[in-house]
């Protein structure tokens, strides 16, 4: 799905809102008293609050697809593409920490069946992009072998995923870059 501007505009008021107030103060409402315009103008451009998370959901795995996708195509080494696709998430949360806090908050989505198998669907996509990546080093010997793809991939993203979240906790009160370098640097010496 390519959002329009507004639709955009839209669904970054509403991760600021998520982030802010929890999932369930996103209401139409809000997201309208927020945007400065009418609840019958956001209609025009959604029709629901479940349209509006689903294209937020959507615009996450759209960002994440367009990285690994850019990945990709740099010659790089395996670590070389882990590494670059995890500095993103650091750059892109240290810039739009609502977006971290909302990505990161699971639980924000559990109460709907709809929206927790589309964060379980995105995660899904990002670990078999990742562990193909993991595969690949292991065959040309730039990975430890002897810990399975899968596994490999829980270390290092569950990693990332733990900092950023004490880092929305924290407030965002260190440098995430800073950290998230010296983690890699640990996590790096236990997978090469």
């Amino acid at each position: 799905m390519v959002l329009t501007e507004r639709q955009q505009q839209i669904v970054d008021i509403s991760i600021e809102l998520i982030a802010q107030q929890g999932i369930q103060n996103l209401t139409i409402k809000n997201i309208a008293r927020k945007a400065g315009f009418s609840e019958p103008a956001l209609y025009r451009h959604f029709a629901s609050k479940f349209d509006i998370v689903m294209a937020m959901l959507e615009s996450f795995q759209n960002i994440s697809r367009f990285v690994l996708s850019e990945t990709e195509k740099e010659e790089l080494d395996s670590i070389g593409k882990i590494e670059k696709f995890l500095f993103d998430r650091y750059q892109r949360f240290s810039a739009n920490p609502a977006a971290a806090r909302v990505m990161f908050a699971e639980g924000l989505f559990m109460d709907d069946n709809r929206y927790s198998q589309r964060m379980l669907d995105i995660m899904h996509q990002h670990a078999g992009s990742m562990q193909n990546i993991i595969r690949e080093g292991q065959l040309k010997g730039e990975l430890r072998t002897d810990i399975p793809a899968r596994e490999m991939f829980r270390i290092i993203f569950g990693s990332l995923r733990l900092l950023i979240s004490q880092w929305c906790l924290a407030d965002y009160n260190f440098d995430l870059l800073l950290e998230g370098k010296l983690l890699w640097n640990a996590v790096r010496k236990m997978i090469c």
